[in-house]
């Protein structure tokens, strides 16, 4: 892992989402199949947004990681897709090779091909080791087999604009990122909010801060959050970064603003926040799920470069 070329893969993030807003992926005929989809880490949080599509659609789709001792059970009208950016996850390559009686095993990789059946990210180097350009691509590689599935339309125009967001974010970091700096600062480490169907965001937002400068931080859904975090504002420094969708955002603010916790929203505006960071095209959901942990890869980079 290297920070300065970290820094030079999120430099070309917004050409990777241009690149891939055209490009098509080589997925199978999955129509009236089971899916099962298999990870870890960022691939993992991938995955489970994409189920979380996939089951409101009204597909059959589960999620599992990989190295859950007691996984789905296999059968012949059901798919497996194991997802592995780097090819590498010693549990979703065990898990793999031990899976049998599904119709169809599916490998979605950036890496080298596995099987017959492989979907290549097709994202090129990611030089910096950090998963941010891969965990892009895995959302775009879903996304496309979400659109065969007939579930979603017009997804080359909404990965454009995803494109045209993080450019935005990157051109204008030395706007927005003094304050995120700032407002991360307490012992008690940062923490990430987002609805359910982008709890993704949240994780890998943390997951940045931990795998980069290996810093705290934790990763909580915003509604669950009066049910989970909601503890830490009576003791801790309590500093959240919240990221727009869920209807509970309100319960959440009463209680950060009876305790004087503080709050940056990425991609809206609220009365109560500490301060608010807007980007192109930040009304899309789709732009939100590609672009807004863009915030967070940019933050973590920084700040393992200065470490």
């Amino acid at each position: 892992m290297d920070p300065i070329k970290f820094g030079h893969d999120l430099a070309r993030k917004a050409d990777l989402a241009h690149a891939l807003s055209t490009q098509m992926f080589s997925w199978p005929d999955l129509s009236g199949q089971s899916l099962v989809f298999m990870g870890m880490g960022s691939s993992a949080f991938a995955a489970q947004s994409m189920v979380t599509r996939l089951q409101a659609c009204g597909c059959d789709a589960t999620f599992t990681l990989s190295s859950n001792p007691t996984p789905p059970q296999a059968s012949t009208d059901k798919a497996l897709i194991a997802i592995s950016a780097s090819g590498n996850s010693v549990e979703t390559n065990d898990a793999f090779d031990k899976a049998y009686g599904f119709k169809q095993k599916i490998w979605v990789t950036n890496a080298a091909e596995r099987g017959t059946n492989t979907v290549s990210m097709q994202a090129g180097e990611e030089s910096g080791g950090v998963a941010s350009l891969t965990y892009m691509a895995t959302h775009i590689a879903l996304l496309r087999l979400y659109e065969s599935l007939g579930c979603i339309k017009e997804l080359n125009s909404s990965i454009d604009a995803a494109a045209v967001a993080i450019d935005d974010i990157y051109s204008r970091k030395d706007s927005w990122l003094p304050d995120l700096i700032n407002h991360i600062k307490s012992p008690a480490g940062s923490y990430y909010i987002a609805p359910a169907d982008r709890f993704c965001s949240a994780q890998q937002s943390a997951l940045m801060m931990r795998e980069s400068p290996r810093l705290p931080s934790v990763p909580c859904e915003t509604g669950d959050w009066s049910h989970i975090d909601v503890y830490l504002t009576k003791t801790l420094d309590y500093r959240a970064i919240l990221f727009p969708g869920s209807q509970w955002e309100d319960q959440l603010f009463k209680w950060t603003q009876e305790r004087e916790s503080k709050v940056i929203t990425i991609g809206f505006d609220h009365p109560h926040a500490t301060k608010s960071f807007r980007y192109k095209n930040d009304s899309d959901p789709l732009v939100r799920l590609l672009a807004e942990t863009t915030f967070a890869e940019i933050l973590a980079q920084h700040l393992w470069v200065t470490a």
